[in-house]
């Protein structure tokens, strides 16, 4: 991430906490990543830019020896930390730069819960996909969420409102285009912040060129009791977001 994204996320750090209270957080997004993940007992875990530590908590409590959070907005980090406070977990968090992380002890598991879509050029996208490898001890894994770069957003906003959010693009489609996010919480507030575009190749390339393999695009699911709802038709028809997994060999 940039300063201007740091920026960005200290100043709605609260209202962010508040999204993960819309029904997309669990449904699809939730259910994807812990499906991806498996089973994480005794597992060690570093989660890429974690907010406010709404998945770290999560890891923790589904049995991972040690899970350490990092982000690079200090009050995400703050916000986390009360929570740890509030309900002490072992969780530990890091206010750093995830692109800049180095840990003294590789993990068998990175997630980066789009943290990756912040890239805006495939030069800071290599130093994010280097960092997570570097976290990464032979044989781990690397489990992302992301942006859909193989679904771009329209210019005109709408198609994925009734979920809580939407996302526009600004300007033409080309590399490092920004992806506006324009969220409502459950409250009625409305915050945005800017994702970039990068081809799915891109992608490929900065993984491979950081030392991972079997690099995987993931479609999201939806949990089991929410398959049959015809709520979720346009989410799945048109997906906003996307899985990615890769192993460090």
């Amino acid at each position: 991430m940039a300063r201007r994204d740091r920026e960005v996320y200290d100043g709605i750090a609260s209202e962010y906490r508040e999204s993960k209270q819309l029904p997309f957080r669990s449904a699809p997004e939730g259910h994807t990543l812990f499906k991806l993940l498996g089973d994480v007992s005794g597992a060690r875990v570093y989660d890429l830019a974690c907010g406010d530590g709404f998945y770290t908590r999560q890891i923790k409590q589904a049995g991972a020896a040690s899970v350490t959070g990092v982000d690079i907005s200090a009050e995400m980090v703050e916000l986390a930390r009360e929570a740890e406070r509030l309900q002490p977990l072992g969780c530990e968090y890091i206010h750093q730069d995830a692109a800049e992380f180095a840990p003294e002890e590789p993990a068998d598991i990175v997630t980066a819960v789009y943290l990756f879509n912040y890239a805006g050029t495939p030069a800071q996208l290599l130093r994010m996909c280097r960092a997570a490898r570097s976290a990464l001890r032979a044989g781990g894994r690397l489990v992302a969420l992301n942006d859909n770069c193989h679904n771009p957003p329209p210019s005109q906003a709408g198609a994925w409102a009734k979920y809580g959010f939407d996302r526009t693009l600004v300007g033409a489609l080309r590399e490092g285009a920004p992806v506006r996010y324009r969220f409502t919480t459950l409250d009625g507030e409305d915050f945005e912040f800017d994702n970039y575009y990068l081809e799915p190749e891109t992608y490929r390339t900065a993984l491979t060129e950081a030392g991972f393999v079997n690099i995987e695009w993931v479609a999201l699911e939806l949990e089991p009791q929410s398959r049959h709802e015809p709520f979720w038709d346009d989410f799945l028809a048109a997906p906003p977001l996307i899985a990615l997994t890769a192993d460090a060999p």
